[in-house]
């Protein structure tokens, strides 16, 4: 793609050509490194040629039956239930758009502009509503970079795509209260492209619900949740014929009946993408619960707070896990990171180095006095999580 380099070596290079722009531009025009990121990601994964195991495999034959047969094939699809497309509909209605276009690598070209234009939208309407300096902006643009797993979305389409809709819709309609309706709409057609988008819609309705309430009972319910919710879903899979419920309770069997959890190093790895997010969620609490934007944020701290828990209940369930560390956890820590920072830095700025030293709270004292070991932490984190993404993850099996 790039005078003869390997995909992987575009990748990294997309990526230092983000870094300089983003940092060449003045802080009011950085959505244009935003928008140049973006499409050269999806430039690059238009060329990219998926492996035999890649579930992109199966779609791209998906759409050339569809480019073959046309509308009659899509409807008997949804008549008949093939690529369970009776159920997720908008699966079926995706891939036949791109069987209109002239390749069928326009499918992870097209998924990877949405999914990165959604995640980097929500960077950037943070930044701006609540005044994100320049640098904590890029180490959170950063730790969303080396942590979302990019050859994922572009091998797998439906997770990604899933959950991209449903955190953009989430941030909106949590944080900046707006257009409700359409983020209702997104929810649903997400859940409509794959099932895992059910279990963060189910958050999100939970964080509406509990937003005044805590306590350990709701702790320990969200850590239970995933056997709660899977028992209920078997339940109801015997009580009705409908081929959604039928589809999910599939699902809920195929995770438990994934064997033994292995400790490799793919699943440390985004254990500790985790530990690290809930630590980064727990220092920033006090900024963001009782800072001068704890309206704004409170629904959006509320979210991460019950997806920490829940995710903690489900360690040993490695594709719920997985699915929520690779494509949510990163752009709720770089988020929380960049915002938690900034109006930490803003609490202090006018505080002699004695207040700060003796006269804060506890519960402030102990994070100002590691404020810069953990920005430094971060900092490492990230450069060895991108370190392990270019070499040891599956972005290594990206090939043109």
């Amino acid at each position: 793609m790039f005078f003869g380099l390997s995909a992987v070596t575009s990748f990294v290079v997309i990526i230092l050509i983000f870094a300089v722009t983003y940092w060449l531009l003045p802080k009011k025009y950085c959505g244009i490194s935003f928008l140049l990121l973006t499409i050269l990601l999806s430039v690059l994964a238009f060329n990219v040629v998926p492996n035999e195991s890649d579930d992109l495999t199966r779609y791209y034959q998906q759409i050339d039956y569809l480019r073959d047969y046309g509308n009659d094939y899509l409807q008997r699809c949804f008549d008949e239930g093939i690529n369970n497309w009776d159920v997720y509909r908008v699966c079926g209605y995706y891939f036949y758009f791109i069987s209109k276009l002239p390749s069928n690598h326009y499918l992870q070209a097209i998924t990877i502009f949405v999914v990165y234009g959604l995640m980097l939208m929500i960077f950037y309407k943070a930044a701006k509503r609540f005044d994100v300096d320049k640098k904590y902006l890029f180490l959170g643009l950063m730790f969303f970079i080396s942590t979302y797993w990019f050859y994922d979305v572009l091998a797998g389409i439906r997770n990604g795509l899933a959950f991209a809709v449903i955190l953009a819709c989430a941030y909106v309609h949590l944080v900046e209260r707006k257009h409700i309706p359409l983020c209702v709409l997104g929810y649903i057609l997400a859940c409509l492209t794959h099932s895992a988008g059910i279990i963060f819609v189910v958050f999100i309705i939970l964080t509406e619900i509990t937003l005044n309430t805590s306590g350990n009972f709701m702790k320990y319910g969200l850590i239970f949740g995933l056997a709660i919710g899977g028992a209920g879903i078997k339940f109801l899979s015997t009580k009705t014929n409908n081929s959604f419920i039928q589809s999910i309770a599939g699902k809920v069997e195929g995770n438990e009946g994934g064997g033994p959890l292995h400790l490799e190093l793919l699943y440390l790895v985004n254990i500790a993408v985790f530990l690290v997010t809930a630590f980064v969620i727990y220092y920033v609490s006090i900024y963001i619960v009782e800072g001068k934007y704890a309206k704004d944020l409170k629904r959006f701290y509320k979210l991460s707070s019950i997806l920490i828990y829940f995710l903690l209940g489900s360690v040993l369930s490695e594709l719920i896990f997985m699915r929520f560390t690779r494509w949510v956890l990163p752009v709720v820590c770089g988020v929380l990171f960049m915002i938690g920072r900034q109006l930490q830095g803003e609490a202090n700025k006018n505080k002699s180095y004695i207040h700060l030293k003796y006269n804060l709270p506890k519960k402030e004292s102990w994070r100002v006095n590691i404020s810069g070991y953990f920005t430094i932490a971060f900092c490492a984190f990230i450069a060895l999580h991108f370190v392990y993404l270019v070499k040891l993850s599956s972005l290594a099996w990206m090939h043109f």
